[in-house]
Order: C-alpha cells, then sequence, then structure tokens
C-alpha cells in the first residue's frame, strides 16, 4: 500500500535568497577556523559529550 507524500515546502523570493546568503557564510566561517577556534570547538564537544555520558549514567537505559 503506497503512503501519500505530503507538499514539501519551498523557500522562495528573498527568504530563500537571505538563507543561502547566510548558510554560505556559516560554511564559509567554519572552513577557515583558526587553531583556536578549533581547540575551543573540540573542547565544547568534549565537555558536551561527558554531559551526556552522565545523563546516560543516571538513566536506565544502560
Amino acid at each position: 500500500m503506497a503512503t501519500a507524500i505530503a507538499t514539501i515546502p519551498v523557500l522562495t523570493g528573498e527568504v530563500a535568497e537571505r538563507f543561502e546568503r547566510e548558510a554560505q557564510s556559516t560554511y564559509e566561517k567554519s572552513f577557515h577556523r583558526t587553531d583556536a577556534e578549533k581547540k575551543e570547538l573540540a573542547e565544547r564537544n568534549r565537555r558536551g559529550m561527558e554531559m551526556v555520558r552522565k545523563m546516560l549514567a543516571k538513566s536506565k537505559l544502560k
């Protein structure tokens, strides 16, 4: 049995252009990170994963 496919909303006009500009800007910033920025991002990721591990240890999902 086939499932109906819902219409997918699409950005158009100025909204689409603004989205594209912001996406491109974000990509370029992430591509040209300094070593200090990369180190800070790695540290934030490490702290976040440690937080997840602590939550998992307290949960019954182990």
